[in-house]
């Protein structure tokens, strides 16, 4: 077995299996990568995407309605980076509005916003699309820091752990810091002797419990060694960890990692959380101004990847900006009235926003009617009809779906919404 044997038994047989690896190889340049911007808590859609002012909504101060490159949204002195980004980058932006998520608690909201289902056996928007693009890839689905679920594709998706562990694993950090009954021992030969004994005892053990599948187990152990080397000899340039001073998650050096294993054919999608202003989160119940300082620093961090993807060269001839997706969502919306504590409570109502590759930008789907309620849209034309369709975020999954050219996914597609 021609591997780099130390280095990769460091990790131990059931970290390194667990990793659940495929193949490596170049990902094909026709297909488009996707990075999902997630920011957990429920955002207050009336200080950005859905201007209310002829309700008692709240939507900050001196709050007005502004259109830039054919996008409508909510301007204020609170938030001027708002007002950069579309100024900037409207064109490419495409403001999807009145999603209905048809909850109001965090964990049932976030499954079905990612995944369009409330079961436990379902894979997000993210997790099909690694699993089913073409190429196989050391990492097909980068969860650097918020949720992800996967039932049938739990092995394309590889997390890097909220403390930074992948990397842990990978430069063998975590072997000596484990609790372990069994510690490989030192020298190559004695390495290779006890890696044979423990992958033998492994497939004995599964073929003495009637489990068929001993030599899958030694075929995918291999590849995921080889997975490994391949991560190992390009990872030394990603910044896995990417933890501030306040162990708050650094998101700028995440998406930078994002886009450098998209440009390397290490990954098709990734996840980024985004938690707000010093890490206070979106779920303002109280304290109304969070949610201004949240969109501000959020859209500064917008208007700074667009540009590095308008500049970092793609896994193609052109640069990221032609290959990449970028959907940035919360799992709710907030009521448009203000509660008792000067905030604003959960709603099953919110917005999402679509940048990037294939995106028909410069346009805003959808709208919430005076109750904040969303209203029907023709899925063809975007245009908004009373006998139209009521957005879901299986809308929103069909149309990454065929984004990613997966073109026999069900659901039907908010097709006003691709170039």
């Amino acid at each position: 077995m021609a591997i780099p044997r130390r280095t990769l038994l460091q990790l131990g047989l059931g970290g390194l299996v667990g990793l659940g690896l495929p193949r490596h190889a170049k990902a094909a340049p026709s297909d488009k990568k996707f990075l999902f911007l997630y920011n957990r808590g429920g955002w207050d859609t009336t200080r950005v995407f859905t201007p209310m002012l002829d309700t008692s909504s709240d939507m900050g101060d001196d709050a007005r309605e502004a259109e830039a490159r054919g996008v409508t949204f909510v301007d204020s002195p609170e938030r001027p980076a708002v007002a950069a980004f579309f100024e900037e980058w409207g064109d490419r932006a495409c403001v999807i509005n009145g999603l209905e998520v048809q909850s109001i608690t965090h964990e049932r909201c976030r499954q079905l916003i990612l995944t369009g289902r409330s079961d436990q056996d379902s894979d997000d928007w993210a997790a099909t699309l690694a699993a089913t693009g073409h190429g196989d890839l050391v990492m097909p689905h980068l969860v650097l820091s918020g949720p992800s679920f996967s039932s049938r594709y739990s092995s394309r998706v590889v997390r890097v752990g909220s403390q930074g562990q992948l990397p842990d694993l990978l430069d063998g950090s975590a072997m000596a810091a484990a609790d372990m009954a069994t510690a490989p021992p030192a020298g190559e030969r004695a390495v290779d002797a006890w890696l044979a004994s423990r992958v033998e005892r492994y497939a004995a053990e599964a073929e003495a419990r009637g489990h068929d599948h001993a030599a899958a187990f030694g075929e995918d152990y291999s590849r995921a060694l080889s997975d490994l080397e391949a991560l190992t000899s390009q990872a030394d340039g990603l910044d896995l960890r990417s933890l501030q001073a306040d162990c708050s998650r650094d998101i700028q050096s995440d998406m930078a990692t994002a886009f450098a294993c998209f440009a390397t054919g290490l990954s098709r999608c990734a996840m980024i959380q985004y938690n707000g202003w010093c890490d206070q989160g979106w779920d303002t119940h109280q304290r109304p101004e969070l949610q201004s300082w949240n969109f501000e620093e959020l859209f500064d961090h917008l208007s700074q990847m667009m540009e590095t993807l308008a500049s970092h060269p793609g896994q193609g001839s052109g640069v990221l900006a032609d290959e990449v997706v970028v959907c940035v969502l919360s799992e709710m919306g907030r009521h448009p009235r203000a509660n008792p504590w000067g905030g604003k409570d959960h709603w099953t109502y919110t917005s999402a926003m679509l940048l990037g590759a294939g995106i028909q930008g410069g346009q805003v789907i959808g709208a919430f009617d005076d109750d904040a309620r969303g209203r029907r849209v023709d899925l063809e034309t975007g245009e908004l009809r009373d006998d139209g369709t009521s957005l879901l975020p299986t809308h929103l999954g069909a149309t990454l779906m065929r984004l990613g050219d997966e073109v026999d996914h069900s659901d039907e597609v908010i097709a006003a919404a691709l170039s």
